[in-house]
């Protein structure tokens, strides 16, 4: 029996794997070169081992999220390298943040922040991502963000971290909504949302080029602080955070690679997972997926201010849970399997086909393809095509 998809270095791209096998294969691929690439991290027993006392691995689908999940299997929990885990954290994020606006919709108006730097050819991101995130902090403390706060009646913020990297380096930034009293926009100070931007601006822009030079940075005055206050934007931001970019989406295949990690920044600049889709065959490329762990490790992708999630009465929980996936009323089991069964399976690398053929909600095909995979263990040879990863 084969256990080839083909040659995987005809592929130039994630985007022309996924065309061709779809998103969900190509997750659990990359989720196998990850684990080549980071030997003694979490990531290893992800997907693999059942958690404890647990008996059977229950494969389980939501029609109204028109995706699978596993439940009872160990999941590392990590947004930022994790191809099959950033999915699931990745959509609880997004529900989180549209929870958070269509909350503070009566009281509080959003606005969309961007913060970048200056970055070029061989700057460590370990060090620009921290240099950042103490500048960032450093903004908002002292007298002038107790007064600015006051002022402007700003509520609190959540910081959602994005990186890409590019002939230019490693570029990291910060894209942060905003959410401010909507008396503000009224007579009190500014006559509109884009009167309080146009205000606000300024002050904020130039705090963040100082604090940056207090850390050993730089930013471009023309771009480094950008504030928006255009609902449609923010909406679409939201309803956009973390999934595969366009390019990489497959007609047919509802469940997409949902993470901010999966972005690219356009032509010339790579987001993570296309990084570790060349790392497959590129040592450059390795590298840098070494680099962008080491940096992230750790580090929260989605920060909110002190008392804002109170506030508008946001549950947050943790990656780790968050990977398992969001439970709903249309879940119904598909397949309940046993561990051994299921470590073969994982062990063989035939998670991308099992989950895939999961995602389709029909459980008749996902049984067919399980009996095929039984008979292939038993020991008969079977025709069915798998990742041959040439790591």
């Amino acid at each position: 029996m084969s256990n080839s998809l083909g040659n995987i270095t005809k592929f130039s791209t994630g985007a022309d794997f996924a065309a061709e096998y779809g998103n969900t294969a190509l997750r659990f691929y990359l989720l196998e070169v990850a684990r080549s690439l980071l030997p003694q991290e979490r990531i290893q027993v992800c997907w693999r081992y059942p958690l404890p006392a647990r008996k059977t691995v229950e494969i389980i689908y939501s029609d109204e999220r028109k995706c699978a999940r596993t439940k009872g299997t160990m999941k590392c929990g990590s947004g930022w390298v994790c191809p099959a885990c950033m999915s699931y954290i990745a959509a609880r994020r997004r529900e989180e943040l549209q929870t958070a606006v269509n909350r503070s919709a009566d009281k509080y108006a959003s606005l969309m922040a961007t913060y970048t730097v200056r970055h070029h050819a061989g700057m460590n991101l370990a060090d620009l991502l921290s240099g950042m995130v103490t500048a960032y902090g450093k903004v908002f403390e002292g007298g002038w963000w107790t007064r600015t706060k006051a002022d402007w009646m700003i509520r609190g913020a959540v910081r959602a971290t994005e990186i890409t990297w590019g002939v230019n380096g490693w570029h990291p930034h910060f894209h942060v909504l905003l959410f401010v009293d909507k008396e503000v926009m009224g007579e009190n100070l500014a006559g509109s949302p884009a009167e309080y931007v146009s205000s606000l601006m300024p002050e904020i822009g130039a705090r963040w080029l100082q604090k940056l030079e207090l850390v050993g940075l730089s930013g471009d005055p023309r771009i480094a602080f950008d504030l928006r206050s255009s609902d449609q934007q923010i909406a679409e931001y939201i309803a956009k955070w973390g999934k595969m970019p366009a390019a990489w989406e497959v007609a047919g295949n509802a469940w997409e690679v949902a993470h901010a990690t999966t972005k690219n920044a356009g032509k010339g600049h790579f987001g993570p997972l296309e990084i570790l889709f060349r790392a497959a065959h590129d040592n450059q490329f390795k590298s840098l997926f070494r680099e962008y762990h080491h940096a992230t490790k750790g580090r929260s992708q989605l920060h909110w201010s002190k008392g804002l999630k109170t506030l508008l009465d946001i549950e947050v929980i943790k990656d780790e849970l968050a990977a398992d996936g969001i439970e709903t009323e249309t879940d119904r089991l598909l397949a309940e399997l046993t561990i051994d069964f299921w470590r073969w399976i994982a062990d063989r690398k035939f998670l991308g086909q099992v989950m895939t053929y999961a995602n389709s909600g029909d459980d008749k095909r996902l049984h067919g393809l399980l009996d095929r995979l039984r008979e292939k263990r038993e020991g008969e040879t079977v025709h069915l095509p798998q990742f041959d990863l040439g790591l």
